[in-house]
């Protein structure tokens, strides 16, 4: 059957011009459905809000306090891409990289608190939910065998497959990093762009595919652009990204210095 997910919302978004953040029209929502299950697990592991920690009701992702400081809307932003569809990369985020979000994802991809995960995905499929395009699987940027065997897993793997069963998709390893690459947040803006360069390779499988690509965090976007890149080498038939969330920067500023792959 097919697996391809569309919301049927068409263009719910306006271009703007720059690269700059943009937002879709819906609201980021704080609930996600839960199954009979999960409530009965929450009895005894109850569920905690994705910023602050607090025990939550299974269905809210959010405390009631931490709903209020949540974006209006996902964000959207646009990387130029050569060679790409329409020559640029599009990337959706729903969250933005600051404060408990921050606390959030740090503790996903550092503390081992993997099962951060599943309510991470309920709100990256929200955005991707609202984009009015079509996927027919997921992947991830991968890590090198090196860091993999440091941390133990890799946390954009961990949310692409949550986000894959949210979406009703097929996840698939299409992606792996070629070479050692140094850690993109002691580098520039440019410096970014020229590490993460042919340091990613796509398997043939990408071929004819519209795949959506997951990563945790997106701040000048030269990872997500690379691996992109690989999978367009490999003959995808195009390639969209989402992010947990999006590091907030100004035009012409360089984005504060944080953990980012």
């Amino acid at each position: 059957r097919d697996r391809s997910v569309s919301r049927g919302l068409g263009d719910v978004y306006k271009r703007q011009q720059g690269g700059f953040p943009q937002v879709l029209q819906q609201p980021v929502r704080a609930f996600r459905p839960v199954t009979w299950r999960e409530r009965l697990v929450c009895l005894f592991f109850p569920a905690r809000c994705l910023t602050c920690g607090k025990a939550v009701r299974a269905q809210r992702l959010v405390c009631r306090a931490c709903a209020a400081s949540l974006p209006q809307k996902p964000f959207f932003q646009e990387f130029p891409l050569p060679g790409a569809q329409e020559g640029r990369l599009e990337v959706v985020a729903p969250l933005s990289y600051e404060k408990g979000t921050r606390r959030t994802l740090r503790r996903l991809k550092f503390q081992e608190e993997r099962a951060l995960a599943k309510p991470l995905a309920a709100l990256m499929a929200q955005a991707v939910g609202q984009w009015g395009r079509e996927f027919d699987g997921v992947v991830w940027v991968p890590m090198s065998p090196k860091k993999l065997q440091q941390r133990g897993y890799n946390q954009s793997q961990l949310l692409a497959k949550a986000l894959a069963k949210e979406l009703g998709l097929p996840w698939w390893t299409l992606l792996e990093q070629a070479r050692e690459t140094a850690t993109q947040h002691d580098l520039t803006r440019a410096q970014r762009a020229d590490n993460v360069r042919g340091a990613y390779r796509a398997r043939a499988e990408a071929a004819g595919q519209r795949l959506l690509l997951v990563d945790d965090i997106v701040t000048t976007g030269a990872t997500l652009r690379a691996c992109a890149q690989a999978l367009y080498e490999a003959g995808a038939r195009s390639v969209g990204a989402v992010c947990a969330a999006r590091t907030p920067c100004s035009p012409g500023r360089e984005p504060p210095e944080e953990e980012l792959s």
